[in-house]
């Protein structure tokens, strides 16, 4: 950092502004500058929701490059959370824990040249910088002790209030890349706007209608059936003379009250009718985990924790149904004559599931579930605060022993990246997965996948899979029909198995379990008994109110009660304040208990020190 007088010869400033607080500006004579909170950075926030050594900004060939150094709570350009090296230009704003930075060019010619180089989105990382840490979003090891003890911010919101004014014609492409939206590529294309909890303003509600008017317009004009194709060049034009003859004669309907300028619609009827609508920029919008229509005027995204309604929804049921042809057309499989319920995977990854059937009375119901970005390792959930160091400890042990594991939670990224981290401690044995959907077998690329469903023999399927040498089994026993052949392959002989159960606790899963091996035991007691001869360790994962994924409970299977199967737990998550901001703070305690896979861990060659369990609570 450079004093003011100095300032003539530096590089570049920064103008950073603090929640609540005032604007300050920053000079500095190098091209690469560290930001963080602790001393040792060039530019230091010293605020508990910025991490120690939180980013990086170069100055190199005229571009600005801000590059997130595995920080707990992220680092965010213009609203969205990045994941690699990202350009910032002259007017964007770095968004770091309370604080925003702006960027002030050395002078005019170099601002011209950021220009030139489009965009910010990812570009290639800068010499010097590892992969990891342009790709990943985990705390580095100096970060460890902020796993659970920090307070972490909510992202940076989206404007509320939605503005029907702002046209969206920045985020769709020209007419060359037009395709990539219905690839779910990564164009640049901003989120929609949150909208406002609770009945729909009065701005709202007429550009709403507005917004129906003139895609019923068009759709009247050109011809639904013109519009269920790919559209040619010269259809696009129609649609664009269409909307702009019909914007201008809605000027003076009286249905929009002379407060909805119609032309400033043009861009979001241009989408829905050619493109995804609403969903196009959520699709490319790495900050968002899933989408969810349960009606056609309701359109949610998820960010983090927070469910958040999108404005403008869809204009008519007649119009999601056209998006969802075209999401299934665009990967690689229509929608079948007849077809009520589409589930379909997407080209970045996504699932979408569409029911179209006349029983959505408010037109199809949607969900698109994004693909899973959860940690690949058992030492990157460590860093992350969704274990402990003793539990990954416990936990390879476990899978190096080839023990029976039960992972418990709810479905999303929480469950298959604990799966991921677990499948990848050895690499010494081949992998097969079965599930219905095929979830796990995105997620795990190199595993072979065994997808259950329709008039597929599950028990033979599961049965000649289990006698691959080695095999490791790695089934979503969520389905009856695959937890029970997976508890029969066990108990001819199958060791190491890896069950995933989406369930709220782990009670109800082995419940779900037991009730599921009643098809071939004779009795309910039987059916316990073989599920607490076929498993070792239960590992209940929750979702806590501030978005983080923990590792609740590792508990051992004590055997079956005349009641349930029993448990004893080796480890806990002890919750003990909700910080400031809304971070969910608490330590990772043992019981004191040495299970008694630890006596099988050591008979395997893999002995584990009884202290482990005893320890102090760990962070």
């Amino acid at each position: 950092m450079i004093s003011p007088r100095q300032a003539s010869a530096a590089v570049f400033a920064i103008v950073i502004s603090e929640k609540g607080g005032a604007e300050r500006r920053e000079a500095f004579d190098r091209e690469e500058i560290t930001v963080g909170r602790v001393q040792g950075n060039d530019l230091m926030l010293p605020k508990g929701n910025v991490s120690k050594r939180h980013a990086r900004l170069i100055f190199r060939d005229g571009r600005f490059i801000v590059t997130d150094l595995n920080s707990t709570n992220g680092t965010y350009v213009n609203r969205r959370r990045i994941s690699q090296a990202t350009i910032v230009r002259e007017g964007d704003r770095v968004y770091i824990g309370d604080f925003v930075l702006r960027i002030d060019p050395p002078e005019a010619d170099s601002a011209a040249h950021i220009q030139e180089n489009t965009g910010s989105g990812p570009v290639p990382a800068p010499e010097g910088t590892s992969e990891g840490s342009v790709a990943t979003h985990l705390p580095s090891a100096r970060d460890l002790d902020e796993a659970s003890g920090t307070s972490f911010p909510e992202p940076p919101r989206v404007p509320s209030r939605p503005s029907f004014a702002s046209s969206p014609s920045d985020s769709v492409p020209p007419p060359a890349d037009r395709a990539s939206i219905l690839d779910v590529s990564h164009a640049d294309i901003d989120a929609r706007s949150l909208a406002p909890s609770g009945e729909p303003s009065r701005e709202i509600a007429l550009g709403r209608r507005g917004l129906a008017m003139l895609v019923e317009h068009t759709v009247g004009a050109i011809g639904a059936d013109k519009l269920g194709m790919e559209p040619s060049e010269m259809l696009r034009a129609q649609v664009e003379r269409v909307l702009a003859e019909h914007a201008e004669a809605l000027r003076s309907a009286p249905e929009l009250e002379g407060a909805i300028d119609p032309v400033r619609l043009v861009p979001h009827a241009r989408a829905e009718v050619l493109e995804l609508g609403p969903l196009g920029a959520l699709l490319v919008d790495s900050s968002v985990s899933g989408v969810a229509l349960p009606r056609f005027d309701q359109v949610y995204a998820m960010r983090g924790a927070e469910l958040g309604a999108v404005e403008p929804p869809f204009s008519s049921p007649a119009s999601v149904a056209r998006i969802v042809h075209r999401l299934a057309r665009a990967a690689g499989d229509p929608v079948r004559e007849g077809e009520t319920t589409v589930v379909r995977r997407l080209r970045d990854g996504s699932r979408l599931t569409a029911v179209l059937s006349r029983a959505a009375a408010h037109g199809p119901i949607v969900s698109i579930a994004r693909p899973t970005r959860a940690p690949a390792s058992l030492e990157e959930l460590v860093r992350a605060g969704t274990v402990s160091r003793a539990m990954a400890t416990l936990l390879s042990h476990a899978v190096f022993s080839r023990a029976g594991i039960l992972l418990v939670g709810p479905r999303g990224d929480g469950l298959v990246g604990m799966a991921i981290a677990l499948a990848g401690v050895t690499s010494a044995a081949p992998i097969v997965v079965v599930e219905r959907s095929d979830e796990l077998g995105v997620a795990l690329p190199s595993a072979g996948v065994l997808r259950i469903g329709g008039d597929i023999d599950a028990e033979r399927a599961i049965l000649s899979a289990a006698q691959i040498p080695g095999v490791r089994l790695i089934a979503d026993v969520t389905e009856p029909v695959i937890a029970s052949a997976t508890l029969d392959a066990v108990a001819s002989g199958l060791e190491g198995l890896l069950a995933v159960a989406s369930a709220q606790h782990a009670r109800c899963a082995l419940q779900r379990l037991a009730a599921a091996a009643m098809s071939t035991a004779t009795s309910a007691a039987s059916a316990r008994e073989l599920v607490a001869s076929s498993l070792d360790l239960v590992v209940e994962i929750g979702r806590l109110r501030d978005g983080r994924h923990r590792v609740l409970r590792i508990a051992e299977v004590a055997g079956a009660t005349a009641d349930e199967v029993a448990l004893q737990d080796v480890f806990t998550f002890v919750v003990e304040r909700t910080a400031a901001g809304g971070a969910v703070e608490g330590t990772f305690a043992g019981s004191g208990v040495v299970p008694r896979l630890a006596a099988r861990a050591a008979a395997r060659g893999f002995p584990l020190d009884s202290s482990l369990f005893s320890r102090p609570p760990s962070r």
